[in-house]
């Protein structure tokens, strides 16, 4: 843990000083060209809800085309991998939830080092909604829990990506129950398995949900936040469903390779908080479950930073072995 405050130290100096060093011209003439954004999951997962809500205004907003590579696999590592090999130039940047801060935590082999991640924007905070098959025999979260008692081990859940999975960790933990969980490459793709059939239940935000619950083929029990969603108001909170301790969420940004030329992030930071705050934009976001919350670069690091240690230190006290 000490080696964890260290290197947190170090790397909140680190990215300090490297956002804080102006460089003349540079933001003037960016872009020059196109840009790739990196969805490091799946088509259809909430990454890619969000880079393509959020990519045709900025890509207007900066005069460039915007071209959207999904690169799933690994739990994130793979897509996450290609934005740490790129050049630092602005011209990569990385649509991602928690996974980025999350990763070094819950896995041995992480083929980069946080250091060559810097964090440009946030985009919104969403809390996560705990959402079963319609033909599950649970209409709330209490009967959820029972039945997961009642059948250790018999219910299965599906996890979209190292986020998700670490949030059915913790409703383990937090509810004394077993039940396996199954990975897929995305929350796209975990929340049609949901609708399937193919799994009993999962923890996800809202976005994956939005499009999936008024069918029918889904029943959303509670919302892991402090507050119910708008887009789900009949749907209580984990504390009026009985699990006043269970409070879980993603936050979703935009970063791009360390060492790229700080006027700019700070051009990018300057564009994204002016769209996510627009009026079609903002709207757009919290339908699915998202609320905007734009933060300079210098705050947005620090909480990427913190984050790394947080989540170092969760799994340390929960015991939660590391994986490959």
């Amino acid at each position: 843990m000490n080696r964890l405050r260290s290197f947190a130290t170090l790397a909140s100096v680190i990215f300090t000083i490297s956002i804080a060093t102006p460089v003349a011209g540079i933001a003037a003439e960016y872009p020059e060209r196109a840009i790739t954004a990196i969805v490091p999951f799946a088509a259809g997962s909430s990454n890619d809800i969000m880079a393509r809500r959020i990519s045709p205004p900025l890509s207007k907003a900066l005069g460039q085309q915007i071209v959207i590579d999904n690169k799933p696999g690994a739990d994130g590592r793979i897509g996450i991998e290609a934005l740490a090999k790129a050049a630092a130039d602005g011209y990569t940047i990385l649509f991602s939830g928690g996974a980025v801060a999350l990763i070094p935590a819950v896995r041995k082999n992480v083929p980069w080092d946080p250091r060559q991640i810097q964090p440009v924007a946030e985009l919104g905070q969403s809390a996560y909604v705990i959402a079963v098959n319609s033909t599950v025999p649970a209409k709330t979260l209490t009967e959820l829990i029972n039945l997961a008692k009642k059948y250790p081990g018999k219910l299965n859940a599906s996890a979209g990506g190292n986020s998700t999975e670490m949030a059915i960790s913790l409703f383990r933990i937090k509810t004394g129950t077993r039940m396996e969980t199954i990975p897929y490459k995305g929350t796209g793709i975990a929340a049609t398995a949901v609708a399937s059939g193919e799994v009993d239940f999962a923890i996800m935000d809202g976005s994956a949900w939005v499009s999936l619950i008024p069918s029918g083929r889904v029943r959303a029990l509670a919302v892991a936040g402090e507050k119910r969603l708008s887009t789900l108001p009949n749907v209580p909170t984990t504390r009026e469903a009985g699990l006043p301790d269970y409070v879980n969420g993603t936050m979703f940004g935009v970063y791009t390779k360390a060492g790229s030329p700080p006027a700019v992030v700070q051009r990018l930071n300057a564009e994204i908080n002016r769209i996510i705050m627009s009026p079609d934009v903002s709207n757009g976001l919290k339908q699915v479950g998202l609320e905007p919350n734009p933060k300079s670069v210098d705050e947005f690091t620090r909480q990427y930073v913190n984050d790394l240690a947080k989540w170092k230190d969760l799994v340390t006290r929960a015991k939660i072995p590391m994986t490959d």
